[in-house]
């Protein structure tokens, strides 16, 4: 082999070689840009897949919140229609309350009135106050009828005095002991008060069968 020839020789293995390292490098150079893409892949679906779960997540608690302030909002809202229906109910009572009653049926009633009060009050000494709406029978015979009435379910002896001191609102009485210090308030409005939850128990199950 002429010196030429080797060195034709000698530089095709070295490229040959050459070839061959390049080839392996781009092979792995291929596998591994391929491992990273799929790694890449893997991840970006990864991802995608947990910020569809968050978003989800997201929607649900954002669905679940406005769920809850709409049920509240309307909770609320029936709970103002219940109280604006019991104040007209107690509103109209107290308007038609004297125009429904006869004078003798709103005499009876004030007497029962006033034995509720001298009962609740305990007092051997007591003044009556009226409203105007009870002025026309309130005299001291309506006095002696309520301390007759008293005795007779108690028992016990009670002084009934009619004070001069007509109460301008309202309708019913109030009873006072002598001395000032206790007293009794059996007008229309207060009582309504006191029988509130009664009144509110007839309205929702009338109107909302409760």
């Amino acid at each position: 082999m002429t010196k030429n020839n080797q060195e034709t020789a000698l530089i095709n293995s070295i490229k040959n070689e050459a070839d061959n390292e390049a080839r392996q490098i781009l092979e792995n150079a291929d596998r591994v840009i391929k491992e990273r893409k799929k790694s890449t892949d893997q991840q970006i679906t990864k991802l995608q897949k947990d910020n569809k779960e968050k978003e989800q997540r997201q929607i649900e608690t954002i669905a679940n919140e406005s769920k809850r302030k709409i049920e509240s909002l309307k909770k609320k809202q029936m709970l103002s229609l219940k109280e604006q229906i019991v104040k007209h109910v107690t509103t109209r009572i107290k308007e038609k309350f004297v125009k429904s009653l006869s004078e003798t049926e709103l005499k009876e009633m004030m007497l029962e009135w006033t034995v509720e009060a001298a009962l609740g009050l305990e007092e051997k000494d007591a003044v009556l106050r009226v409203t105007e709406s009870c002025k026309p029978f309130a005299d001291s015979a309506f006095c002696k009828e309520a301390m007759h009435r008293y005795k007779a379910l108690t028992g016990k002896d009670i002084t009934i005095i009619l004070s001069s001191d007509v109460i301008k609102k309202g309708h019913g009485i109030i009873l006072e002991a002598k001395n000032g210090r206790t007293a009794f308030n059996n007008l229309l409005g207060n009582r309504l008060y006191r029988y509130k939850d009664t009144i509110e128990a007839l309205v929702l199950e009338d109107i909302f069968n409760e």
